[in-house]
C-alpha cells in the first residue's frame, strides 16, 4: 500500500509523477476547450433521477482512475472558455494555476506558523500587506484579543441595499443565529446606488424603536449591475453615526490595480472593512477569498486561543473566524502578483470590454421582441404584468436554451429597478441575461457570437410560443378586433336570451402589448349542449381569424358557457376545503381540471379577479354584478376563517388571499402576483368592510 503514496525512498515516486502528468494534461485539455461544455451536457444540477453506487470494495488501477477523471471532464462546465461569458471567474491564470498545483503538494496548515507553515504564513502576511496597500488602507498586521457581545441579538440589524444584496449577508445573519428577518433594505436609485435620504431616514428609525445597528453594507460592483455605490460620501454618513461600514468589493477590488479606473473605489479606504475575492476578477482557481479591516486591532474580536495548536505568535488560526485547519490559497494571489506585477495586472484591467452603463465588465439585456417595443414605444405605454411574465419566462428559456448548447454560457436573474423606465416599470421584476467577462481571453467576437445567439433563440421560441403582438400600425388593435367579432357572435347566438359574457384573465388588462390568449365565460340561465356547441364554434372561428390561441387546460368546452345556478353556488362556496378548514389544493391531472368541483373554482376565481364584462341582456350586467359581491363576501369570510385574527386590514387581507405561507398561485387561490389583481382584492375586502360597519 506504502507505494501509492508519494514519499521519500519510494520506488514507485515515477509512477505517480506520470499519473500526475496524466491528470494536468487531462486538465489543460478541458480548460483550453472552446465550448462550455459538451453539447446537450449543459450546467444544471437538476437531474431526472439520481442514484449512487455502493462503497467499492476494491481500488482501481490509475488507467481507470484517469478515465474516471475524464468521465467527470467530459460533463463539466468550463469557466476558462472564452465563450463563458455569464460570471468573471475564469481560474486560467498561468501564476494562479502553478500555485493551485504547487498548493496541496506542500500542503502547508495555515493555523499555525511554527510548525505547520513557518514560511507561508508570511507570503500570506505579505499578500494582505499588498491588497491593503492597492486599496488605500494602513499597512498593518493585526493582533489579536477576545470581546463579548453586549447587545441582544434580537435587536442588532445590518443594511443593505435593495434590490442588489448579495445573499452572503442575509445567510451570514442566520447563521450567526442574528435572523435574516433583521436584514434592513435600503431603497436604491436608478444607478443602483443607496439612497442616501433612506438610509439616513431609516437609522433614525431603527434607532427610535431601540434597535443597534450592526453595520451597513454597501457594493463596489454588485453581482447583479456591477454598478460601484458612492463610498465616499456614504462613508461620511456613517462615521458620523458610528455604524460599521463594511464594501463587498469582490467584484470591484480589480480596479484597485488600475490607474485609469481607480477613481471609481474613491472613499472605498475609509471603509471599516473590505471583501474581495481575487478567485473572481483575476483568473485564479477557486478559493481565494480575503477580508481586510482598516483598524487591523478590530480584527481581535474573532480571536480564539488554543495551547494545542494556536498559541504562537503567528499562528493565523487564531484569527481566521470559522476555520481551523486552512490551506496555503493565498499562494495563488501572491504568485499572481509577484509573477505579473501591478503594471501587467492594470494592462489587462484596461482590454476589458465595456459594453453598457456600467463601473465593471458587465451587461444585462433582455429579449424583447422589436414589435413589443415599438407597440409601447408608439402607444406611450409600459410592458403590462401579463406581457412581463411572458417575456420573463421567454428570457428564461433562452438561458436554458444556451445552457443545453453548451457553447456559450450567459446568466440571468429577475432584476428589478431595471433602468430602461420606457418598457418597465421601476417595481416590476424583469428576467435579465447579463454577462460579466473576466477573462482575457474573450474577445468582442465572443461578444458577438453571444448576442446573434441570444437574438436568433429568443426569436425562435417567440415563434414557438404564438404569441401575438397587439398591432403597432392598424387604428385598432388586435384585441379590439377579436372583441368586436365576439360581440356579434353572442348576439347571433343568444338573440333575445338573458346572458352575460365576462372577459378574464391577462386579456382583461387592457393595456397589454402580447396577447397569448382570450379567455372568455358565458354566464346563462341553462347550458345546453346545442347552444354550447354553438358558442364554441363562433369561438374558434374568431380565435382562428386572427391568429389567438385557446386556452384549453381547463377543458375549453366545460368552460367557455357555465349556467347561472352552478355560478351561484361557486360564489356562495367558495373553494372546497378539508376538514380542518385548508383551502384543497388544485391537482392537475386531466380528471379533476374537467370536474364540476374544478370548474366551480375557476368560476370563483373569475368573480374575484380583474374582468370585464363584454356583451349582456338586459340586466345581465347587473346579475353579473350581484354574483361578484357574494364572491367578494365569500373569499373575506374564508381568509378570516383560515387566518383568524390575522386579517386586520386590506394589506393583511391581500397577503393571505395570495399565499397561505407554503402555496401561493395555482397551489392556493389561484391569485397571480399582478397589479391589478392585487387592487381587486384590496377593494373587495374594503367592499366588505364597509358593508360590515353600516348600520
Amino acid at each position: 500500500l506504502s507505494k501509492l503514496f508519494l514519499a521519500a525512498g519510494n520506488d514507485n515516486n515515477e509512477a505517480i509523477r506520470e499519473l500526475l502528468h496524466r491528470v494536468v494534461d487531462l486538465g489543460i485539455d478541458f480548460k483550453t476547450s472552446e465550448n462550455v461544455s459538451a453539447q446537450g451536457q449543459g450546467m444544471s444540477s437538476e437531474r431526472e433521477h439520481v442514484s449512487f453506487t455502493a462503497m467499492p470494495d476494491s481500488g482501481i488501477s490509475p488507467d481507470e482512475l484517469v478515465r474516471a477523471y475524464e468521465e467527470i471532464a467530459s460533463k463539466s462546465s468550463n469557466w476558462g472558455s472564452p465563450n463563458f461569458l455569464g460570471f468573471p471567474d475564469a481560474g486560467n491564470n498561468m501564476a494562479g494555476l502553478a500555485a493551485a498545483v504547487l498548493t496541496p503538494l506542500l500542503n502547508q496548515n495555515m493555523a499555525n506558523q511554527d510548525i505547520c507553515s513557518p514560511e507561508a504564513t508570511f507570503i500570506e502576511m505579505e499578500t494582505i500587506h499588498w491588497l491593503r496597500e492597492a486599496l488605500g488602507y494602513p499597512k498593518l498586521f493585526p493582533s489579536c484579543g477576545l470581546h463579548g457581545l453586549p447587545i441582544l441579538p434580537s435587536k442588532i440589524r445590518v443594511l443593505v441595499p435593495a434590490v442588489i444584496e448579495h445573499y452572503s449577508i442575509r445567510s451570514a445573519m442566520g447563521w450567526l443565529s442574528l435572523g435574516e428577518q433583521n436584514v434592513i433594505r435600503v431603497p436604491v436609485d436608478n444607478q443602483f446606488c443607496m439612497n442616501q435620504n433612506a438610509l439616513k431616514r431609516i437609522i433614525d428609525e431603527q434607532r427610535d424603536q431601540g434597535n443597534y445597528i450592526l453595520a451597513c453594507v454597501a457594493y463596489a460592483g454588485d453581482s447583479r449591475s456591477m454598478r460601484i455605490d458612492k463610498l465616499d460620501s456614504l462613508a461620511a454618513i456613517l462615521q458620523k453615526e458610528d455604524i460599521w461600514f463594511h464594501v463587498d468589493a469582490c467584484h470591484g477590488s480589480q480596479l484597485a490595480f488600475s490607474n485609469k479606473h481607480k477613481h471609481k473605489l474613491r472613499g472605498i479606504e475609509k471603509a471599516d472593512s473590505i471583501t474581495i475575492d481575487p478567485h473572481k476578477v483575476l483568473a485564479l482557481p477557486y478559493t481565494c477569498s480575503f477580508v481586510l479591516f482598516k483598524d487591523p486591532t478590530a480584527h481581535a474580536a474573532t480571536a480564539t486561543n488554543s495551547d494545542l495548536i494556536l498559541n504562537t505568535q503567528w499562528s493565523l488560526g487564531r484569527v481566521t473566524p470559522f476555520i481551523g485547519s486552512k490551506a496555503f490559497d493565498a499562494l495563488k494571489l501572491w504568485s499572481v502578483l509577484k509573477f505579473l506585477g501591478k503594471s501587467e495586472i492594470e494592462e489587462n484591467c484596461h482590454d476589458i470590454v465595456l459594453m453598457n452603463d456600467s463601473d465593471i465588465n458587465s451587461c444585462m439585456m433582455a429579449f424583447i421582441p422589436q414589435e413589443v417595443q415599438k407597440y409601447c414605444f408608439q402607444n406611450k405605454t409600459r410592458l403590462s404584468d401579463s406581457d412581463l411574465e411572458k417575456l420573463n419566462k421567454l428570457n428564461c428559456q433562452i438561458k436554458e436554451g444556451i445552457r443545453k448548447d453548451g457553447t456559450f454560457y450567459v446568466h440571468g436573474f429577475p432584476l428589478k429597478s431595471c433602468p430602461q423606465k420606457q418598457l418597465v416599470d421601476a417595481d416590476k421584476p424583469l428576467y435579465v441575461l447579463r454577462t460579466m467577462n473576466g477573462n482575457p481571453a474573450s474577445t468582442i467576437d465572443n461578444v458577438r457570437g453571444l448576442l446573434n445567439k441570444i437574438e436568433q433563440l429568443g426569436r425562435d421560441l417567440f415563434v414557438q410560443t404564438e404569441y401575438q403582438c397587439m398591432g403597432t400600425d392598424a387604428i385598432q388593435n388586435r384585441l379590439q378586433s377579436v372583441e368586436e367579432k365576439l360581440n356579434a357572435g353572442l348576439h347571433r347566438v343568444f338573440g333575445s336570451d338573458p346572458y352575460v359574457a365576462v372577459i378574464y384573465g391577462s386579456s382583461a388588462l387592457g393595456n397589454n402589448a402580447l396577447l397569448s390568449d382570450i379567455d372568455l365565460m358565458v354566464l346563462a340561465p341553462a347550458a345546453s349542449t346545442d347552444r354550447r356547441k354553438e358558442l364554441e364554434s363562433m369561438f374558434r372561428a374568431a380565435m382562428d381569424a386572427e391568429g389567438i390561441l385557446i386556452d384549453a387546460e381547463v377543458p375549453f368546452e366545460k368552460k367557455l358557457l357555465v349556467a347561472l345556478p352552478l355560478a351561484k353556488r361557486a360564489a356562495e362556496s367558495g373553494p372546497p376545503r378539508d376538514e380542518a378548514g385548508r383551502v384543497l389544493g388544485i391537482r392537475k391531472t386531466p380528471g379533476y381540471l374537467a370536474s364540476d368541483e374544478m370548474l366551480r373554482r375557476l368560476v370563483f376565481n373569475v368573480l374575484t379577479s380583474p374582468n370585464r364584462v363584454l356583451s349582456a341582456s338586459a340586466g345581465g350586467a347587473n346579475t353579473f354584478r350581484e354574483l361578484e359581491e357574494t364572491a367578494g363576501r365569500t373569499l373575506v369570510e374564508l381568509i378570516r376563517a383560515v387566518n383568524p385574527g390575522r386579517a386586520e386590514t386590506s394589506d393583511d387581507f391581500v397577503a393571505l388571499a395570495c399565499s397561505d405561507g407554503s402555496r401561493s398561485g395555482e397551489e392556493y387561490l389561484g391569485y397571480k402576483m399582478r397589479a391589478n389583481v392585487l387592487k381587486k382584492l384590496a377593494e373587495i375586502y374594503r367592499d366588505v368592510e364597509e358593508e360590515d360597519i353600516s348600520p
